[in-house]
């Protein structure tokens, strides 16, 4: 089987700017791109008393709330492959929490490599907030790619 890269995708300009890279490369190696889009279950209004104190509860959406999800997913892959000239990549759309997902599908696949766009969140707000990039790097098993702010220029 061909080797793979998986690039994970939201919409958003640095993940675009991702995908273009990560095209790139698979372009260069002789490798399938993987393109992926994660639809992240939604935390709950009500929440959990635990040693921190109140944490949301993370639930997935109901059936058609899911479905809704799922489908414009789909829709997003299928304009950012149109708009890449990528007809021809292999397009994902997973449930979940998306660090954990795409480190699945890069595991599935056997991935060579996965590509993630930066929110380009200074060091503070990114430890308070989160990051699916840094998330990404502490869960996957093969190497990581961060593609930061401003790289398609």
């Amino acid at each position: 089987m061909k080797r793979a890269i998986v690039c994970g995708v939201d919409g958003s300009p640095d993940s675009e700017a991702a995908l273009a890279v990560a095209a790139g490369l698979a372009d260069s190696v002789g490798a399938r791109l993987v393109v992926a889009n994660v639809v992240e279950h939604i935390p709950s209004p009500y929440a959990t008393v635990g040693a921190l104190g109140p944490a949301p509860v993370v639930q997935e959406p109901p059936g058609a709330a899911l479905r809704d999800r799922v489908e414009a997913g789909e829709r997003l892959l299928a304009k950012l492959a149109e708009e890449a000239h990528l007809e021809a990549a292999e397009r994902r759309v997973l449930t979940g929490l998306a660090a954990e997902r795409l480190a699945d599908l890069a595991d599935e696949l056997d991935a060579e490599l996965i590509v993630v766009g930066s929110r380009g969140r200074g060091a503070f707000k990114a430890a308070f907030l989160g990051s699916v990039s840094t998330s990404l790097i502490g869960v996957a098993r093969c190497p990581v790619l961060v593609v930061p702010p401003g790289a398609r220029e």
